[in-house]
C-alpha cells in the first residue's frame, strides 16, 4: 500500500535511510524504555507531557532528548544530575540488554528483525546502481553492529550514526553533505519512519517517502505513525518495502501497473497496485465550517400545494407512533444539511434513514477530515479521482468488521465511527454516528462499482454485498409498519424509488397492512401533472420515483406528493414547520389520514 501526494518521477541517484523502525526492528519498543526513564525523575504526574515529548521528539539524536530529561529533571530537583549524558547512559544500559539479545538472535533470523521487504528492495536499489546511505540517531557503532547482524550493512556506501560525545544531528550533516556533492537536491530520496529524518528532506527539497510501520508485525499501517509522517509533509507513505515494485514505479514510473488475470470472458483486472492518496491534501467543496444551521444560517421560505397537508401527517404519524422514513441522495449532504437530518431525528420525528453508497461516504468524510467533495472533473484526467487512502481503508474496514460480525452496512459504519473517536474530530455532526447513538436505523444501499471506495485496494465485494443486504432488510422492516406513517425521498432517483418500492412489495406479500401511506418526493425535476396517466412518449414516464414513490403505493390508499425545489429551501422549511407544529402540540387525525 501507498499513499502519495501524486506522481513525482525523477532520476534519483542517491537513498538516504534511517535505520531503527525504518529498516530494522531490533531496536522496537525503546518508548518503553524511555518514558518510565524519563518519569522516574519527573514524577508521574508528568507523564502525559513525558508521552507527548517522546512522540513529538521521534528521531531526533538521543543526546536531545536526554538534554531535555537533563533540564525538567533538576528543574524538579537540585538533587537530580543535569548532565544529559548521565541519563543517556543509564537510558542506552537499559535498552541494550534486549538489544544485545535481539542482536544475536537476528545473526541466525534476521528475517524476525527486517521491516518486511527492505533486503529486497535494498538489492532493487542497488542493483539501479543507486548510492544508499544510511544516517540514523543510534550511536554509530550500535547501528553499524546491527545493520551487519541484518546482513544489510553491505548494500549501503555509508552508516553515519550519532558520534561519541557529540550532539550533532547526523541525519542532517549527512544529508547536507550529499546534497553539496551532488550539487542540488533533486537526485535524492529520504526514507524514514520518524518526522525528523522527514522533515529535513522535505525542508531541503528533497522526494520523501515515510514508512508508517508496524513493528510488531514488520509490515502494516501504524496510525500514530501515518499520522506523524503526514504532518511531516512526507511525499509518499507505504507500511513497509513488500510492494517495493509500486514504490520504484512511483519516483520513476514507467507504463501501466496494472495487472491481467484469465481469459477471454474471464479476463480481469486486479487493483491492487493502485496508487492512492492522502485525503488531507484534497481541495473540499463542503466543509464543517460552511454546514446549514437549523434556526441559524437564513433561507428562503418554500410554498407548494399540499406542503404543509405533509407537514400535518408527519406530525401525525409521529404522534400516532408510525415511522417516519427520510430517503436522500448524497447530494442532501453535499448541498450542507447534515444538521436537520440529525436535528429531526433528536426531535423524534425521523425513524429511519436510507441512502445510496455516496451518502455514507459525504457524511463518512466529514466525520474524519471536516470535508468532503471533490473536485471531480479535473481529478479524473490523471485517475487520482476517488483515490482516497483513509476514505477506502477505514469505510472498507469498517463493512469488512461489520460483516463479520452480522451487521448491516451503516450501524457497522456508526460502530466504526464511535470505537475510534480519535479518528473523528467531526464526529458531532455526522448523520450516521448520530443515528447510531439514538438507535435509529440508517441504512445504506449499494450498487457494486458506483462507489470510490470500491476503488480502493482493501475492497471486499462479499463484505460490501453482506452489510447493504442486512440493511435491506432493514428497510423492510420499517416499511412493515408503514401504515398511517410517511415515507419521504430527497433527490434519489435511482435506488431510493427502487428499494423502497421492492420493499413494500415484500411486506405487502407477507401480509403487513400498509395502505394509508403518505408518500413525498422532492427534486428538481419540474413533473407537471404527475398523477396524470402517461405513455411510453413522455421522457418523465422513466422518472422512478414519480411511479415508484408517488403513484404505484398510494393507488389502493394515502397519498403521494411531488415537491419541485432545491434541498437547501425545501428541507430547512420542512424542519421549520415540523418545529413550529411541534410547539403548537395542534391536535391531530388518529387514523392518520
Amino acid at each position: 500500500m501507498l499513499i502519495i501526494k501524486g506522481h513525482i518521477p525523477r532520476k534519483i541517484h542517491t537513498v538516504v535511510f534511517d535505520f531503527d523502525g525504518t529498516i530494522s526492528t531490533l531496536r522496537a519498543g525503546w518508548e518503553q524504555v524511555m518514558e518510565p526513564l524519563m518519569v522516574e525523575y519527573l514524577g508521574e504526574a508528568r507523564r502525559a507531557e513525558v508521552r507527548s515529548y517522546i512522540d513529538e521528539s521521534t528521531g531526533i539524536q538521543t543526546i536531545q532528548q536526554m538534554k531535555w530529561l537533563a533540564e525538567k529533571a533538576h528543574e524538579a530537583s537540585a538533587e537530580n544530575p543535569a548532565d544529559p549524558w548521565y541519563y543517556k547512559k543509564l537510558y542506552n544500559d537499559r535498552l541494550m540488554e534486549n538489544v544485545s539479545l535481539r542482536r544475536e538472535d537476528a545473526r541466525l533470523h534476521p528475517e524476525r528483525y527486517l521491516m518486511s521487504g527492505a533486503r529486497e528492495f535494498l538489492e532493487a536499489l542497488k542493483g539501479m546502481g543507486l548510492r544508499l546511505f544510511a544516517a540514523s540517531g543510534t550511536d554509530e557503532a550500535d547501528v553499524q553492529n546491527e545493520a551487519d547482524a541484518l546482513g544489510v550493512a553491505k548494500f549501503f556506501d555509508e552508516i553515519a550514526g550519532a558520534k561519541p560525545m557529540s550532539e550533532d544531528c547526523s541525519k542532517k550533516t549527512t544529508l547536507q553533505r550529499l546534497i553539496a556533492e551532488a550539487g542540488d537536491s533533486e537526485g535524492i530520496l529520504v526514507v524514514g519512519d520518524g518526522p525528523v529524518e522527514i522533515r529535513l528532506g522535505e525542508e531541503a527539497g528533497a522526494l520523501t517517502l515515510g514508512v508508517a510501520s508496524d513493528e510488531a508485525h514488520l509490515y502494516g499501517m501504524n496510525a500514530a505513525k501515518l499520522t506523524r509522517l503526514h504532518k511531516a509533509g512526507a511525499t509518499a507513505i507505504t507500511d513497509s518495502f513488500r510492494n517495493r515494485q509500486e514504490i520504484l514505479e512511483w519516483f520513476s514510473p514507467s507504463g501501466p501497473r496494472g495487472v491481467f488475470v484469465g481469459e477471454g470472458r474471464s479476463r480481469v483486472l486486479e487493483t491492487g497496485r493502485l496508487i492512492t492518496y492522502d485525503a488531507h491534501d484534497r481541495k473540499n467543496l463542503v466543509t464543517i465550517e460552511n454546514l446549514m444551521t437549523p434556526g441559524v444560517t437564513p433561507h428562503e421560505d418554500y410554498d407548494a400545494e399540499g406542503f404543509d397537508e405533509l407537514v400535518r401527517r408527519i406530525l401525525n404519524a409521529r404522534e400516532n407512533g408510525r415511522p417516519v422514513i427520510f430517503s436522500y441522495g448524497a447530494h442532501v449532504i453535499k448541498n450542507r444539511l447534515s444538521r436537520y437530518l440529525i436535528a429531526l431525528m433528536k426531535a423524534g420525528i425521523i425513524t429511519h434513514l436510507m441512502s445510496n453508497g455516496a451518502g455514507s461516504i459525504h457524511d463518512f468524510e466529514l466525520a474524519y477530515l471536516g470535508g468532503t467533495s471533490e473536485d471531480v472533473p479535473t481529478a479524473i484526467e490523471d485517475g487520482s479521482f476517488g483515490m482516497w487512502e483513509q476514505t477506502g481503508r477505514w469505510m472498507n474496514e469498517a463493512i469488512r468488521e461489520g460483516a463479520r460480525d452480522g451487521l448491516g452496512y451503516g450501524e457497522a459504519l456508526g460502530r466504526y465511527v464511535d470505537e475510534h473517536p480519535d479518528r473523528f474530530p467531526y464526529r458531532d455532526d455526522c448523520v450516521l454516528y448520530q443515528a447510531y447513538l439514538l438507535n435509529i436505523p440508517v441504512t445504506y444501499h449499494v450498487a457494486i462499482g458506483t462507489d470510490i471506495i470500491h476503488q480502493h485496494p482493501a475492497a471486499d465485494f462479499g463484505a460490501i454485498g453482506a452489510t447493504t443486504g442486512t440493511d435491506f432488510k432493514k428497510v423492510c422492516a420499517s416499511v412493515a409498519d408503514l401504515d398511517g406513517g410517511v415515507f419521504m425521498n430527497f433527490g434519489s432517483a435511482v435506488i431510493g424509488a427502487e428499494v423502497f418500492l421492492k420493499a413494500l412489495s415484500i411486506v405487502r406479500n407477507l401480509g403487513y397492512p400498509t395502505f394509508h401511506i403518505t408518500t413525498a418526493n422532492f427534486d428538481l425535476i419540474d413533473l407537471g401533472n404527475y398523477r396524470s396517466r402517461i405513455g411510453y412518449d413522455d421522457p418523465n414516464y422513466y422518472y422512478r420515483p414519480r411511479k415508484n414513490i408517488v403513484n404505484r403505493p398510494t393507488s389502493r390508499g394515502g397519498l403521494g406528493w411531488h415537491f419541485t425545489g432545491d434541498h437547501q429551501i425545501t428541507v430547512p422549511t420542512l424542519y421549520d414547520r415540523i418545529m413550529a407544529g411541534l410547539q403548537k402540540d395542534e391536535p391531530t387525525d388518529p387514523a392518520g389520514r
